[in-house]
């Protein structure tokens, strides 16, 4: 059973200490954990609060853009100016493609100088003027097929007229603008219906430059936003453009310093929880393991005390029983099987008292009447035991006292007494061994001083002298008799009744013990 007990102990013990230190962890992160809550949410607040108006000015300065190619292009002029209003500076330049090859306004031609260089991105614009959802041409994986005709779309380009003789017009409305990008390439361009084909005009956007006017209107709290093209998985939250505007890792969060400090709190708390767990543990592993030591003090004081009169009985009965004491030994060796079986009686009667007072029962009994008239009955017994002992006992009582009533229970003060008598008789070590006793009132108060001249009591052995199975040395190495229980159990009876225990003082000319009891009303 016990060590199923300890087994318990173990595993309880480990849980608890787990558990401690996980949520030591769980405080130790919580900070973080809840700041990275709140970024995330200030972050979707900002954004919300932002986008409508990075919306509108991104549709305001596109649409300005388009704008300027007008509804009508100049498809049959063989050069074409820049518009009036000049372009923006995120614009990087204008473009038409037809059938007469690739254009640009008189004077701005580096778009289709850049263009004419990457052939890739050239081809791609054309199949788009005929299909915008053709896909972007990626050359690391060569051209692409369409399955239904079996042609490469790389290049395709399909002229519904071939003849050039005959004069380039347009056939119908413009198409509406779209956008599209690769490798941070952004274009904007539109389909144009003409009499060769379809043909498409447009602008390319540098992102950079287009982010520089956008981000002034992003709400201050994103400390570090950022606007670029969209990559893999993402989703453009920026229409009509495939851009996308991102908060960035720095948010500022309001009322920051007094979020951190309740924060500290809850962290502080529960760190302090967690030790507090830890250390509530170990003060009770420590306070079974001292319990179970005191358990085994317990049984072995017992088992020595019992041992040594048990002998005794079973020596000098079985002598008694075969007739083998002479005469006038007799009365000797009763008289020493009453002292035993005295001894014993105490012995017992002092372990179910402390049992009884451990599992919280007591007495309950009130003894009522004047100190005058209980106290001498109570002093004479316990002075015919000390006079057996050979030991001179006087008491006098404060002449206050024949005015005062006492209500408590005699039989536990006449135990407490006893066992201070039996503690100087133990350790009795003069010629002319005596007890004072004194009663005087002090207060609302009895006050018994229980005096002898002893030895006294050494300081190291004071401080455990109300302990249960506490024991000086002499009474450890087998030289005194008893288990340590006698004064733990006099304070426990003294606490019982409403009074108190203590030692008043100890030298080399003895000691002195206070029992103080309540009055009566």
């Amino acid at each position: 059973m016990k060590k199923k007990l300890a087994i318990i102990l173990a595993i309880f013990s480990l849980l608890v200490v787990s558990a401690a230190l996980w949520q030591a962890h769980e405080a130790a992160t919580l900070e973080e954990r809840l700041l990275q809550i709140d970024r995330r949410t200030q972050a979707n607040r900002l954004l919300e609060l932002s986008l409508p108006r990075v919306q509108a000015e991104i549709s305001r300065l596109i649409n300005a853009e388009r704008a300027k190619l007008g509804d009508k292009p100049p498809i049959g002029l063989m050069y074409y100016n820049l518009p009036p209003e000049g372009k923006a500076d995120f614009n990087s330049g204008f473009f038409m493609l037809t059938s007469r090859g690739l254009q640009a306004p008189v004077g701005d031609d580096g778009v289709k100088h850049w263009l004419e260089k990457n052939p890739i991105i050239l081809d791609t614009i054309r199949r788009k003027a005929d299909n915008p959802a053709a896909p972007v041409i990626d050359p690391d994986k060569g051209p692409t097929f369409d399955p239904d005709i079996h042609l490469p779309v790389f290049g395709t380009y399909q002229v519904v007229d071939p003849n050039l003789d005959i004069p380039l017009k347009l056939t119908d409305t413009p198409g509406p603008f779209f956008a599209w990008f690769y490798e941070g390439l952004l274009v904007c361009q539109r389909s144009i219906p003409t009499s060769h084909g379809n043909g498409t005009d447009g602008f390319v956007i540098d992102v950079p430059k287009l982010a520089a006017h956008l981000l002034p209107l992003v709400e201050p709290g994103l400390a570090e936003p950022e606007i670029r093209l969209i990559q893999r998985g993402e989703v453009s939250n920026l229409s009509p453009l495939p851009l996308i505007l991102k908060p960035g890792s720095k948010i500022t969060l309001p009322d920051s310093g007094a979020r951190e400090q309740a924060l500290r709190g809850t962290v502080a708390s529960a760190w302090l929880i967690s030790i507090l767990s830890i250390i509530i543990l170990f003060g009770l592993l420590a306070f079974y393991a001292r319990l179970e030591r005191r358990r085994s003090d317990f049984v072995s004081a017992v088992t020595h005390e019992l041992r040594t009169p048990l002998t005794s009985f079973n020596l000098y009965t079985e002598m008694l029983r075969d007739g083998k004491l002479p005469p006038e030994k007799v009365a000797e060796y009763h008289e020493t099987l009453y002292r035993e079986s005295r001894r014993l009686g105490h012995l017992v009667e002092n372990v179910l008292a402390f049992a009884k007072l451990t599992r919280g029962k007591v007495r309950g009994r009130q003894d009522s009447g004047a100190c005058s008239k209980l106290l001498p009955e109570l002093f004479d017994k316990v002075k015919a035991r000390l006079a057996n002992a050979g030991f001179a006992c006087h008491y006098t009582l404060d002449p206050r006292t024949t005015l005062i009533t006492l209500r408590t229970d005699l039989l536990s003060v006449e135990q407490i007494l006893t066992n201070l008598a039996d503690n100087a008789v133990k350790y009795a070590e003069t010629d002319h061994p005596a007890v004072n006793i004194n009663v005087l009132q002090v207060h609302r108060t009895l006050a018994i001083r229980f005096a002898d001249n002893g030895p006294g009591i050494p300081p190291e052995v004071s401080r455990d002298l109300f302990r249960p199975f506490s024991r000086s040395a002499k009474s450890e190495n087998g030289r005194k008799p008893g288990i340590g229980l006698g004064l733990a159990l006099s304070r426990d009876l003294a606490r019982s009744i409403g009074g108190e225990l203590s030692l008043e003082k100890s030298d080399a000319s003895g000691s002195t013990f206070l029992l103080t009891l309540p009055l009566g009303e």
